[in-house]
């Protein structure tokens, strides 16, 4: 037997870091890549550059025969991969039902590249042959660096000491809120806890160091959404410690370690609940921290969420089958305003999602879409319920850090939106991809190899990424041009405003973060600057691509109106009140159009239907006005009957 040479030797260990390369990419350095200059500082950015990583590493991976030559095709044939496959389809068919296909672009892409980092991840890992210690070592590295990032943040923003929620606000870790980087760091505990167990040296330092730092700092964010997550993800982990402990090799005094932690875990929260809300100093600070937060006083103390995940059920009923279209619930959410969607004590800004993953998939894409979607869950946790029962210590071990890291997404994910951010879906891809191959590695006799010509393959999957690079780049020098447009527009230059908002126009992306239309702010541009025409036919152009939404109807309207054109102006007016009662506003513009048209009587009924403690000095003088109107035209009728 002849000894491999020692340029396949060093062949295959170059091979063997090509994982390493990507874990180190994909879960550490992409949650580092931001743009100042963007007005979402990390979602296009990460989708940019992750993007352009798999466009570049699929060909590497797939058409280099040293590299295609190793991989185990046959693990893209466990139900985690085909589900997420699916989802992803089931994705992009639902622009077929959308107001505004442009919309659903950041949604088809980012759901594109997550899949691609599951498939990468599962090809590529088991190059290394100690590719599960990898994953660990990586992802302990990476809530290292997303605590220093925190911690930073926190000390020079906020200071040293104890905070109030509200100051923590600013504490972001590189993400777009608080809420978002808090439940980042729920879904990398486990994997530190994990560590502890796993690995050894000074990695398992390592790992209880941050694990430590990590819980601590999510105690500081005071994400309840954080806590829930982190709560029922050790209470699950823990029992089922407790219940398969023969195949984790748990000690007997660690099963009773586990069971007093659970006693008093379980005492302590009692604890909480009973004291919460008592007239103690400790039951008042529980309150305000848990409940009744001072910076949430002037709204519902679950920050609206029953509120709107009341709407976004009706809008479930509405289009049960298709949904409303990828990226399209923002727009359709308009639709409902009103009744019992009250934002007046809210930030209307905050409802880019319904902060449920479930519901948004559901509303979004329809029913096939919520039942691609949960599947990929109910495959991952069948998968490590595989794993318990048949893996060995180790693996079972590495299975049960992988539920709990599961559970803690699935829970953060029924009160916030992680699936709209590109490093929270990386995240779960990796962990998605741990769980597949585990599951194959116990039961491999089911799986066949796929064939993957790599010729076949390559091509159109290329064609999508580059596309998606595209769409990414196109996307994010919009959001920098929208960053310069609202800036101008605060500052009333609005030159500057109308050219960086015309920069900004693409028709990759009509919409920018917000929901606000581009060409929007080009007209109101165009209004300042005294340029009606101009501004009617941006205005237009806005209204058709995001037609419920107030402030662009009403500014429509009122152009019409200064130009006479009373029957396109009034049902736009009157489509405004309806859709927002509580606005006074759109009620105020109908009343003054209508007079203005001569329709003196149903100027009236606009204005009598304002409750008379809100009816301004103006709107009284038009009621009198068009009272008056109405009692001249009724005198004028008799003389014209007797002549």
């Amino acid at each position: 037997m002849t000894s491999p040479s020692p340029f396949r030797e060093a062949l295959a260990r170059w091979i063997a870091i090509v994982p390493v390369a990507f874990l180190a990419v994909v879960i550490v350095g992409l949650n580092v890549v931001i743009d100042p200059s963007a007005y979402d500082v990390s979602q296009l950015p990460r989708l940019l550059v992750l993007s352009a990583l798999l466009l570049v590493l699929l060909p590497l991976a797939l058409l280099v025969p040293a590299v295609a030559s190793r991989l185990d095709t046959s693990v893209l044939r466990e139900p985690i991969v085909v589900a997420s496959a699916v989802a992803l389809l089931v994705s992009t068919a639902s622009l077929a039902f959308a107001t505004n296909v442009s919309a659903g672009w950041t949604d088809i892409f980012r759901s594109l590249a997550a899949v691609g980092v599951l498939c990468m991840a599962c090809l590529l890992l088991p190059l290394d042959r100690d590719w599960r210690q990898r994953v660990v070592q990586t992802l302990v590295l990476a809530a290292a660096v997303a605590v220093a990032i925190g911690t930073s943040e926190t000390l020079t923003r906020c200071g040293f000491g104890l905070h109030g929620r509200r100051t923590m606000e600013v504490v972001t870790g590189r993400m777009s809120n608080v809420n978002l980087y808090a439940g980042l760091l729920a879904l990398l505990l486990p994997w530190c806890l994990g560590g502890t167990a796993l690995l050894a040296g000074g990695w398992r330092w390592l790992s209880i160091a941050t694990a430590g730092s990590t819980l601590a700092l999510i105690v500081m964010l005071q994400s309840r959404a954080a806590w829930l997550a982190v709560l029922v993800s050790a209470a699950v982990a823990g029992a089922t410690a407790l219940a398969c402990h023969d195949r984790l090799a748990v000690s007997r005094n660690l099963r009773r370690s586990l069971a007093a932690a659970f006693l008093g875990g379980a005492a302590a929260i009692g604890g909480v609940a009973a004291l919460t809300g008592s007239d103690t100093p400790l039951g008042r600070l529980l309150q305000t921290t848990i409940v009744t937060r001072p910076h949430q006083a002037a709204g519902p103390t679950d920050g609206g969420r029953m509120m709107i995940w009341g709407v976004t059920a009706r809008m479930i009923a509405d289009h049960p089958l298709t949904g409303v279209g990828a990226g399209n619930f923002t727009i359709r959410l308009h639709d409902y305003y009103g009744g019992d969607l009250d934002f007046a004590n809210l930030s209307s800004d905050n409802w880019i999602q319904p902060h449920n993953d479930f519901l948004w998939v559901a509303a979004e894409k329809g029913l096939p879409g919520l039942v691609a979607f949960a599947a990929i869950f109910v495959a991952a946790l069948l998968a490590v319920r595989a794993v318990l029962r048949s893996g060995s210590p180790s693996e079972a071990r590495l299975a049960l850090v992988c539920l709990m890291a599961l559970v803690a997404y699935l829970v953060f994910s029924c009160v916030d939106f992680p699936l709209d951010r590109i490093t929270h879906q990386v995240h779960l891809a990796i962990l998605l991809a741990v769980i597949a191959l585990g599951k194959h590695a116990v039961r491999p006799a089911s799986m066949r190899p796929v064939p993957l010509p790599g010729w076949l393959v390559v091509p159109p999957v290329a064609a999508a990424l580059a596309l998606g690079v595209t769409y990414a780049q196109a996307a994010l020098d919009q959001e920098r041009q929208v960053m310069i447009a609202r800036q101008a527009g605060q500052a009333g230059d609005w030159k500057t405003m109308r050219a960086a908002a015309r920069a900004g126009a693409t028709p990759w992306k009509s919409l920018d973060p917000l929901a606000t239309p581009i060409a929007f702010l080009e007209g109101m541009a165009e209004m300042r600057l005294g340029r009606r025409e101009e501004a009617t036919v941006c205005l237009e152009r806005a209204f058709a691509v995001n037609p419920s939404r107030m402030y662009i109807t009403n500014n429509l309207a009122a152009l019409y109106a200064e130009a006479g054109r009373f029957d396109d102006a009034i049902p736009l007016f009157a489509a405004a009140a309806d859709r927002y009662p509580d606005r006074l506003e759109p009620r105020h513009n109908l009343a003054g159009c209508l007079i203005d048209a001569g329709r003196f009587a149903e100027a009236v009924d606009v204005i009598e239907t304002v409750p008379e403690e809100y009816r301004t000095e103006p709107l009284q003088e038009m009621l009198a006005f068009a009272r008056e109107q109405l009692a001249a035209e009724a005198g004028e009728a008799p003389k014209s009957d007797a002549l």
